[in-house]
Parts: structure tokens; sequence; C-alpha cells
């Protein structure tokens, strides 16, 4: 079941990647690369949902009461989180989404990681992935917290064991790139979530634990420079030191 809502999870994250490709190419032979790349990513969404349905493993989105009259904010409260004299106000449709399927993200995040620290041989990798862990755990905790608060219980999967094994499966190098692109993908997720958010402790926790994911990501990016993993993408020239520097 881990393997498929994984396979399923990564799906996601490459229809993501794959759009945002399209819109940022001017080559026509590149956008139709990319674009062929969203149809097939796209395919394994499908095909992976499918399976998770008919096993009976997909993890469904929490419901809400189907509306039959159109609203409109009619106070500047709406936008409030925090008030010492009237209570919250209820979730709306997609401030629920987005706590879901941040809880579902830091799920599978939180069990990678963990599994990567049992068979990692270094140190510093290990201790990583474990803190990698705990911050997962923790912002589950907050996400849920505010789904539950709103009387919203947060749909989550089985507890997925990992095994006793301490062999690894993968090098550290291409671990810590898999952990790195996934905590990329998480900070973008916060990111659209605050967007999307209209009560302002929401936005606030957003942004807050956004700072502490960047953090985690610097201090990732430091173990791969040390043991010479990350490689450095192309970039511009230092032009004051070509004038300076003259052949």
């Amino acid at each position: 079941p881990f393997m498929l809502i994984y396979i399923n999870h990564m799906a996601k994250a490459g229809m993501l990647a794959y759009s945002g490709f399209v819109s940022m190419s001017a080559r026509e032979d590149i956008r139709a690369y990319f674009m062929a790349g969203l149809q097939e990513v796209s395919a394994l969404f499908n095909q992976s949902s499918i399976v998770a349905l008919s096993k009976g493993v997909f993890i469904r989105s929490p419901y809400i009461a189907y509306p039959t009259t159109t609203d409109y904010v009619d106070s500047k409260k709406y936008l409030s989180g925090f008030s010492f004299f009237s209570k919250q106000r209820p979730l709306n449709s997609m401030e629920i989404s987005h706590l879901f399927m941040n809880v579902q993200t830091n799920l599978i995040g939180a069990k990678l990681s963990l599994a990567f620290a049992q068979t990692s041989p270094r140190k510093d990798v290990q201790d990583w992935m474990i803190r990698g862990s705990e911050i997962s755990e923790k912002h589950i905790q907050i996400f849920t917290k505010a789904l539950l608060n709103n009387d919203v219980q947060s749909p989550i999967s089985s507890d997925i064991a990992i095994s006793d094994s301490t062999i690894p499966a993968f090098s550290d190098k291409l671990t810590m790139f898999h952990m790195s692109f996934l905590t990329a993908a998480g900070t973008g997720n916060y990111a659209t979530a605050a967007a999307a958010s209209q009560r302002s402790d929401l936005i606030m926790n957003y942004e807050r634990l956004s700072f502490e994911v960047a953090q985690y990501a610097k201090d990732g990016a430091d173990i791969m420079i040390r043991h010479n993993w990350l490689e450095q993408p192309p970039g511009t020239k230092d032009k004051e030191q070509l004038a300076k520097k003259k052949e």
C-alpha cells in the first residue's frame, strides 16, 4: 500500500513540475517533450488512483455539506484567525483541502526519512533524516489540530510498519537528493496553501513552518556539499571577475 500511495504522490508532483516546465519553455521541441512527459505522468496518476480505489486504500478527502446557496463575505472578521471575543469561523473547502493534502505529504515524508535513516551508514545523514521525520510529525499534528478544532476528522492511512533491515537499498547520495526534492516540493505546497487560505492563523502557520523547512533544506545542502554530492546548476558568469581577469 505504501508503494502505491508513494507512486500516486510522486505522480502529483510530476504533473505540477511538467506543467510548469511547459509554461517556461519557448522552443517547440522542448515544449513537446515536456507535454509528452505530462501525459505520461498524468496517466500514471490516473492508473495508481484506479488501483488504490479498487484495493480500498485510496484516502478520500474530508466531506462537507453540499452548498445550496451562494454566500458572500460580509465582514472583515472572515479573514481573522484570532479573536478573544468570538469563535473562529469554520474552515472553508479550500483551507480543508490544503490542510488534508499537507497531512498526507508529511506522512509520506516522515516514513521515508525514518527508513533512510535506519539504513544509512553515515552519522550526519542519519541525524538529518531523523530530524526530518520529527519535523514532519510535528507539522502533521499542527495541521490535524486545525482540522479537529473545526470538527473535521483528518483521514489518514493506517500506519505502515518499517522493517528492521539496516541494509541500504539506495546510496546516501540518492536518498539525500530525493529528500531534498521532497522538501522543496513541500515548501511549494505550503506557499500555495498560504495563498489559498483566508484565515490569518493558517497563513501564519504556513509561513513559520516554511521557514523551518527552509532551514532544514539548508542543512541538508550543507551535508551534500561536504560529501561532494551537490551538482552546481548552470548560471551566468561573474562579469566583474571577467573584466578584471582577462586572458
